[in-house]
């Protein structure tokens, strides 16, 4: 949420749910903070749902809860058409292992915690895919701005990704990247099966 999309969103009837990032800190704590209190008050105003789900021994459990928007958060107002708060918990297992960390968003929509949950994973979706293309490309670390050039290198980083993901080698996308930029059978293997 580094910049300011609620405005452009709303102008085209769109609806938004907005990630709240350490780049609006007081947002994210007042936020916070709402729902601890609500938690500890009126725990009834919360409407909440879970989910879990796993692979590759991994399991994680989502917590979603969500509030309406109320003037006890200051500054609140300034974001457009605001409806909404969402708080989620992923907590995850692995192993002898477990980590939770919270995420908070803000919304258009309204009341709708089904709906909102499913915007909210399908943009993880993304973002891990980004993740992928950025530990294994440096996507963010580019130069490129000419013309259409940003655009074409991404299309083809997308593909390159992949390729080598359909690789049936059980080395990570790095290292087989790694081996094939060392190896030409392998190279070969990769783009040409």
């Amino acid at each position: 949420m580094s910049k300011r999309n609620d405005k452009k969103i709303r102008a085209k009837e769109a609806d938004y749910a907005l990630q709240v990032k350490d780049n609006h800190k007081n947002l994210k704590a007042e936020i916070a903070a709402y729902f601890h209190k609500v938690r500890r008050d009126n725990p009834e105003k919360l409407a909440e749902q879970s989910d879990i789900d796993g692979e590759h021994g991994r399991i994680i459990e989502r917590k979603y809860s969500l509030l309406p928007v109320s003037d006890w958060l200051d500054g609140i107002d300034a974001w457009t058409d605001i409806k909404s708060l969402v708080e989620v918990s992923r907590t995850h297992h692995q192993q002898d292992k477990e980590s939770t960390e919270t995420s908070y968003y803000i919304s258009s929509l309204e009341g709708d915690l089904e709906r909102l949950s499913q915007v909210i994973r399908n943009h993880w979706l993304i973002e891990s895919h980004h993740w992928v293309l950025d530990v294994t490309f440096k996507e963010d670390e580019s130069l490129i701005y000419a013309e259409d050039g940003a655009k074409n290198m991404a299309l083809f980083k997308r593909m390159l990704l992949n390729i080598i993901k359909a690789h049936p080698s059980k080395d990570s996308i790095a290292g087989k990247r790694q081996r094939a930029a060392w190896d030409d059978k392998f190279r070969a293997e990769i783009l040409f099966g």
